[in-house]
């Protein structure tokens, strides 16, 4: 990180606008971590509506590296003090301008709520690091109940039908993050719907119709 000199009345104007700073409602939503989320134009609305009154203003660069993209963000001042963060990189899960974007309007959000002091993600308690989500858990019980039946017949298994549709659904869900249908499939702890009876490809289905109703909603 680096910085101006003196960041004094950085300072000073940034303690303000945390006074000021009212936290944006969590209105988008990550359907792979069964979480809420501010989205970046509320992150943005959150900054203008305070930091231009008190001598605040911010830049962010996009940054590509390898397979790689990021965002270096500087908080700036009236004054002419300066900070200047760290790039924040992410790798790609899909390669692809809409997978590109997706990162990138991640970055923004992230290095922006950080620079400003506004929360724009649950807070988990670390469970999303360790692993520990309510998606894994139900995902855990799904795969010890499934162990635990007798093999299926194959007439009870997955129509070709079903799991055309289940694919085709999991990649409309992961379009606006940048993932790809396996991505959001095992995002479930599902790598294999040749093994899924018809009920549980059925009911994957109306989990997926009901993501992507939720994601209508939002946009």
């Amino acid at each position: 990180m680096k910085m101006s000199e003196s960041v004094i009345e950085l300072s000073v104007a940034l303690s303000k606008f945390q006074e000021k700073v009212e936290q944006p409602a969590k209105t988008a939503n990550n359907p792979f971590f069964k979480s809420s989320y501010v989205p970046l134009e509320n992150v943005i609305s959150a900054v203008k509506k305070h930091a231009p009154d008190l001598g605040l203003s911010y830049i962010q660069i996009p940054l590509t590296e390898e397979n790689k993209v990021g965002v270096k963000t500087i908080l700036m001042h009236s004054s002419g003090e300066f900070v200047e963060f760290d790039p924040f990189m992410l790798p790609l899960d899909k390669n692809t301008a809409q997978g590109a974007g997706s990162a990138l309007t991640y970055a923004r959000r992230y290095t922006l709520s950080s620079a400003f002091g506004i929360a724009s993600d649950e807070d988990d308690d670390g469970n999303g690091a360790s692993g520990n989500t309510k998606a894994n858990k139900s995902s855990k019980n799904y795969q010890q109940t499934k162990q635990t039946q007798p093999i299926q017949q194959s007439d009870n298994l997955a129509s070709t039908a079903q799991r055309k549709a289940i694919f085709a659904k999991a990649s409309v869900v992961g379009d606006p993050f940048g993932h790809d249908a396996k991505y959001v499939l095992e995002s479930y702890k599902i790598t294999d719907t040749k093994s899924m009876s018809k009920g549980e490809a059925s009911a994957l289905i109306k989990k997926l119709d009901a993501e992507i109703e939720a994601q209508k909603q939002v946009n």
